[in-house]
């Protein structure tokens, strides 16, 4: 790909760009202004320094993201002009986000555990287990992660439609089931849904976790307008 910007301030083209290989679309159809990707900011300002050869570069702070904005255009870097191409790359600083959302809005932070909550006491699990595994995935609330539909086919992000799905697979497998009789009617099983005695929700959950873990991104990619060449 070429860059292609103007000199002046009469003409600003756009920048031909195809985001860094591991990046996502933040939108459902893969296209659009902003991309995820677990490369840290520093990383990818030197990717995209090297690539299209900015006229400057303005370090970044905004609350727990910090990161840079790439421009290319000298009459203007600021979000929205007109005149300005730009990117800007913005990695969470995990610990600080952590601990913000732990300040401001810690019912989030405990969102994707409530499932697993639930499941204290049941077979071996305790709250000293429960504990364990909230300290090892407690930053999946503060990741970002692409849109995606839910079971319930509303458009919603990759975390809340994981546990979602997590949910409704142990509500099924704990339904009882309807078997055939020999007499040609139908009763009620004991058995779970799922066919299946040992089915732990317990594991369900840490499934959701690990996969999840692939799910999310720490970094923002975002382009002043959307890129001619969709990701």
């Amino acid at each position: 790909m070429v860059l292609a910007c103007c000199n002046t301030a009469l003409i600003a083209q756009r920048i031909e760009i195809i985001p860094y290989p591991d990046a996502v679309s933040i939108a459902l159809d893969g296209e659009g202004e902003m991309y995820l990707s677990n490369a840290d900011a520093a990383t990818l300002k030197e990717y995209f320094a090297a690539k299209f050869d900015p006229d400057k570069i303005i370090p970044i702070q905004d609350g727990y993201f910090s990161g840079y904005r790439l421009c290319f255009n000298t009459q203007s870097c600021q979000p929205g002009s007109g005149l300005a191409d730009w990117i800007q790359v913005l990695t969470i600083d995990e610990e600080a986000a952590f601990a913000w959302f732990h300040e401001n809005t810690p019912e989030l932070l405990s969102l994707p555990f409530e499932g697993l909550k639930r499941c204290v006491d049941e077979k071996t699990h305790n709250m000293s287990d429960y504990n364990r595994v909230v300290r090892k995935y407690r930053h999946l609330s503060t990741k970002m992660y692409p849109q995606t539909i839910a079971p319930d086919g509303m458009q919603t992000d990759e975390l809340t439609a994981s546990v979602q799905m997590t949910a409704l697979k142990i509500k099924i497998a704990a339904e009882p089931i309807f078997v055939s009789l020999n007499s040609g009617g139908a009763g009620v099983s004991t058995s779970p849904g799922l066919h299946n005695q040992n089915f732990d929700p317990w594991e369900e959950w840490i499934k959701c976790f690990d996969e999840l873990q692939g799910k999310s991104y720490v970094t923002l990619i975002e382009f002043n307008e959307p890129t001619i060449t969709p990701f």
